[in-house]
């Protein structure tokens, strides 16, 4: 019977191993697609971008400006997102990447595995969710009943 419990228990942590690469792998594959869609936001405003020079070229006018610089802002925010979405890819993976080469190594490693720089010790990856929209609420004071009444006995 006790080999029956050592096997139950064996094959119930083998799930529990296979259950959490499975989410690890689905969540990169999740951040991936993301990464994917915010390329592809790109390199439709680099289009973007060339038409609007394209028209201005033609027309030689001055008025696209305005709307070539609000596309080259939105590729920036762009690459931000991808960045972001890279580091979780690396915390989920527990990676880093070296300091001086940007070789993918194992968070825990002191050296770089590629170029043998040493690492920091310590290095922590904060996942920052964009700030959500702050509502403004009226505060009413409240006065406790109770020591209005002893107040006026």
């Amino acid at each position: 019977m006790d080999f029956f419990n050592k096997l139950g228990k064996k094959a119930s942590e083998t799930y529990q191993v296979t259950k959490e690469k499975t989410v690890k792998f689905s969540e990169e594959m999740k951040l991936k697609s993301k990464i994917n869609e915010a390329k592809n936001k790109i390199t439709d405003l680099y289009e973007e971008i060339g038409q609007c020079v394209y028209n201005q070229f033609k027309t030689n006018l001055e008025e696209g400006k305005q709307e070539i610089e609000n596309k080259c802002v939105e590729i920036a925010k762009q690459f931000d997102e991808i960045s972001k979405l890279e580091a979780q890819i690396l915390a989920l993976k527990e990676e880093k990447k070296c300091v001086q080469c940007g070789e993918e190594i194992n968070k825990k490693d002191v050296f770089c595995s590629r170029c043998g720089k040493e690492q920091p010790r310590t290095e922590k990856v904060e996942v920052q969710e964009e700030p959500q929209e702050v509502k403004e609420a009226e505060v009413t004071e409240i006065k406790d009943v109770s020591e209005e009444e002893n107040s006026s006995n």
